[in-house]
């Protein structure tokens, strides 16, 4: 009876490695999917805005850069560390937040209701991102111990 569970938890064992190689190789496959599109993005707004420079196009492009720079920053961080900061995720959503605001050009046509409801996301978000920055990590704590954490 001994041996049959013990053989049952190499293959569990075995079986979770696996698919945490399987795991970390699609997110090393997106990370690159998504350099690849920055590269792209970076390529495009370059050859628009030396044929008709729209600063609202740039802007939107620029955004859009920066936020899938942050979603590749967050891809890595998963693949080095087998988790994801809290803190670098509403980044993400206050980013997108603010892709959506620049994007939406005609605020007569939203009502109170939508206008509203983006000042209390964002203020939520924003809320969350300043506790997210004033709290320190188990990662800060032992730099801040050893006398090896900088700010």
């Amino acid at each position: 009876m001994g041996r049959k569970h013990h053989d049952v938890g190499i293959i569990e064992n075995l079986l979770l490695k696996w698919l945490s190689v399987l795991f970390d190789i699609v997110v090393i496959g997106l990370a690159t999917v998504t350099m690849g599109y920055v590269v792209y993005l970076m390529f495009q707004l370059v050859t628009e805005t030396f044929h008709a420079f729209n600063i609202e196009e740039v802007l939107h492009q620029i955004v859009l850069v920066v936020i899938f720079l942050e979603i590749f920053e967050l891809l890595t961080m998963y693949v080095k560390e087998h988790h994801v900061s809290m803190r670098n995720v509403v980044e993400l959503g206050v980013l997108a937040m603010v892709r959506k605001i620049i994007i939406t050009l005609d605020y007569n046509q939203l009502g109170w209701q939508t206008l509203l409801g983006m000042a209390a996301l964002i203020f939520v978000m924003g809320w969350i991102y300043v506790q997210e920055r004033q709290r320190r990590t188990k990662h800060e704590e032992f730099l801040i111990e050893k006398g090896l954490y900088r700010r």
